[in-house]
């Protein structure tokens, strides 16, 4: 994969130009050695202390380098595409070990650690194009127990309110052109959020899980599920390994309907006309052992057609979920050993970028698997591997396709390559991309010390 390097980053001022260098290689290391200490990362105990510095540098804030990943990611994100999904989703980052200043507390008293919630943009072929936006905090301990006193707080008080942060910011770095279609899961299901102040070409497309009341006083999802059946498809989902998908039929019911503005908002919001879609399984009635999805969205529905196409929108949700697994598993950001939330936060930051690299290299080769491999590999890199694989020294005169060296590090990683295995999954790529930078580093050094002889 081509080395980050400070020039890919329009927005990147830390103050010093070796802070700057500092932060690209950072990223580079993390990509290169997914799931490595920071010792591991680095050569020696100067690379390794420069990077702890880095992190601890009170001068290096949290926003300023933020600033430049959300640049980065927005550029990330061509302003000729017509319509592009912003999938949202939190996820808790636990140091229950770790004995860092700064922590808050997680699902219970005995959990330690960080909220992450991350806004990512997607192709509406499912397509991961860029990590655009994030927000990262702790909970002050002195805040649990206090769910009640929560209810009187203005939505912007609340927690809750990274959803409609979330969405707004997302905007605001993406061209005004585009149409953004922003994707959540339950969690998002508030009313607030229907109602975000937003520029034109934003849409919403949100699973329920509250049971709302329609102007008719009757609720939500009994009348949705009395409907009569709109069509049954068959969705591809995929297995809890994110390798396999499930071929799985599902009913689909689907109504305009309006919901009535709770007693609680009365006063500040209004009524509000959406499409109500229902996704089940025949048979299923809970929504926890099957597919039972209820979403709400504010995207036009003329037809079928286009309810078949929100219902695959929602399932490209799973990849922030997915995201979400190679910084933890891959990068491994939980074992980290900072002694500052702050630091933690910065790192956290900074690994989640070069996670979402290792991603999409993964998902292009899926989407583009003719094309050159120098999309991604370097010309070292590509050709070790070529070496490797084939186990001869007489290189090809023309790079492989993107396809082809993503087998191949897949087989680095242990995918065996059958025809039933499917495409090899994200953990088989970063394990195989792990192997093919060590191969690479040692080929470099061979061709350097091959053309010093003949000078």
């Amino acid at each position: 994969m081509h080395k980050i390097t400070v020039q890919d980053f329009s927005d990147l001022d830390l103050g010093d130009v070796r802070r700057n260098e500092r932060f690209t290689t950072i990223i580079d290391n993390v990509i290169k050695q997914p799931g490595e200490s920071i010792l591991q990362h680095n050569e020696g105990w100067y690379d390794a202390k420069a990077t702890y510095d880095f992190f601890r540098n009170a001068d290096i804030t949290l926003a300023k380098i933020q600033q430049a990943i959300h640049a980065y990611g927005a550029a990330g994100v061509g302003s000729e595409t017509a319509c592009v999904l912003v999938l949202h989703d939190s996820s808790n980052i636990s140091y229950n070990g770790l004995d860092a200043d700064g922590l808050g507390y997680l699902d219970n008293k005995l959990g330690k650690g960080l909220l992450l919630h991350t806004s990512m943009v997607a192709s509406t072929n499912g397509i991961p194009l860029a990590l655009l936006y994030q927000q990262i905090w702790s909970r002050e301990h002195n805040e649990l127990g206090k769910g009640k006193d929560r209810k009187s707080k203005s939505i912007e008080d609340k927690e809750s309110y990274k959803w409609l942060k979330g969405i707004v910011e997302s905007n605001k770095l993406l061209d005004n052109t585009i149409t953004k279609v922003h994707i959540a899961d339950r969690e998002a299901d508030i009313y607030e959020l229907f109602f975000t102040d937003s520029e034109t070409n934003t849409e919403l497309l949100i699973r329920a899980f509250q049971q709302r009341k329609l102007m008719t006083g009757t609720f939500l999802w009994d009348e949705i599920s009395k409907l009569p059946l709109s069509d049954t498809i068959e969705l591809q989902i995929p297995d809890v390994t994110g390798h396999k998908k499930v071929a799985t039929k599902v009913e689909v019911r689907y109504q305009k309907v309006k919901l009535l503005c709770p007693k609680s908002k009365k006063g500040k919001y209004q009524s509000v006309e959406l499409t109500a879609i229902e996704v089940r399984q025949p048979g299923v009635d809970d929504e926890e052992k099957g597919i039972w999805w209820k979403l709400l969205t504010t995207l036009e529905v003329k037809d079928m057609e286009d309810v078949k196409k929100y219902i695959l929108w929602y399932t490209y949700r799973w990849l922030i979920e997915r995201f979400h697994y190679v910084i933890k598993s891959g990068c491994k950001i939980e074992a980290l050993q900072l002694k500052q939330a702050e630091s933690l936060k910065k790192a956290i930051v900074m690994y989640c970028l070069a996670g979402f690299k290792i991603m999409q290299l993964t998902y292009q080769s899926r989407e583009t698997p003719d094309v050159n491999c120098e999309v991604v590999l370097t010309k070292d890199e590509w050709e070790v591997l070529c070496i490797r694989m084939h186990k001869t020294g007489n290189i090809p005169s023309a790079p492989p396709s993107l396809e082809q060296v993503t087998k191949w590090i897949g087989r680095l990683g242990g995918h065996l390559g059958r025809k039933s295995d499917g495409p090899p999954g994200l953990k088989t790529i970063w394990r195989g991309y792990k192997r093919l930078k060590d191969f690479t580093e040692i080929y470099a050094i061979l061709k350097a010390e091959k053309n010093l002889g003949n000078d």
